[in-house]
């Protein structure tokens, strides 16, 4: 810098304008929001029916209508208690909390899955469960397959991000462009994965995650022991959540990892005649 002619003084004064820019920019939008509050969610379908849930989610294939467990999850409920519902794929469109799903129904908007079973069984008197006990036990399974499986599974999926986002879109771009597309994908898709599994479960080796994997299996398989379903004899809301983990991931055959592995071998036949 000096020799252009800046002296310390300027020197020091360039740098503390740039940590207060830095500063200001990653506050002001949290000021905006705790004084202006979020801005109004804009509903997107213009003339709903009344009493259909239409169900935002990240686009499916021939195998599965999503390849979003949360999407699926919400499907699989809405199917099980015959509820209305219309699919609206879409990679743009985000809910409230800036994730997919989200549903519009009656002119209000929910977002989360957990949060829209819920409302769900509110608004349309529904039972999750049959008694208190398979409820608890159906939230702890629940937050299990959502919070720990889930991103084991995905860790799983890092090295087959391309073959997935490749099937994913294979019907809407074109066959030139597609691996070029998948490729990039995978690589801005796997950086997120990556920061969102060492904040969720912690930084291992990739034989740990493996293990923490079929540690989960077991458990599944031992909570469903000779039942039909896990927690009760009819299906519930944790069957419905059990459906999309394993149903958006184990119907891809074009991108087999890990999971796939366990779920075929014999150790694990109990828990795949669950699956199917």
């Amino acid at each position: 810098f000096a020799m252009f002619g800046c002296s310390c003084c300027c020197i020091s004064s360039l740098v503390y304008l740039v940590g207060v820019v830095t500063i200001l920019a990653k506050v002001i939008p949290y000021l905006r929001k705790l004084f202006v509050g979020k801005k109004p969610v804009e509903l997107l379908e213009k003339n709903p029916k009344k009493d259909v849930v239409y169900l935002y989610q990240f686009p499916g294939t021939a195998t599965s209508s999503s390849l979003s467990p949360f999407c699926v999850k919400v499907e699989a409920f809405c199917r099980l208690h015959n509820v209305k519902f219309e699919r609206r794929n879409t990679f743009s469109a985000r809910g409230a909390n800036n994730l997919l799903p989200f549903i519009e129904l009656n002119r209000e908007h929910h977002a989360d899955s957990q949060i829209i079973l819920k409302r769900l069984t509110q608004i349309f008197k529904l039972e999750a469960y049959p008694d208190a006990e398979s409820a608890a036990i159906g939230h702890a399974v629940d937050r299990m397959l959502c919070n720990h499986t889930f991103n084991l599974i995905m860790h799983a999926r890092k090295p087959v991000l391309d073959k997935v986002i490749s099937v994913m879109a294979a019907s809407k771009v074109h066959s030139m462009l597609l691996p070029i597309l998948a490729a990039i994908g995978a690589r801005l898709w796997a950086g997120k994965m990556t920061q969102r599994i060492a904040a969720s479960i912690g930084i291992f080796s990739d034989n740990e995650y493996e293990e923490m994997l079929k540690n989960d299996f077991t458990q599944l398989q031992t909570i469903l022991g000779s039942k039909k379903f896990l927690v009760a004899d009819d299906p519930t809301a944790v069957d419905c959540t059990a459906m999309g983990m394993f149903g958006s991931y184990y119907s891809i055959p074009s991108a087999r990892t890990y999971p796939h592995e366990l779920i075929d071998s014999a150790e694990f036949a109990v828990l795949k005649a669950y699956i199917e």
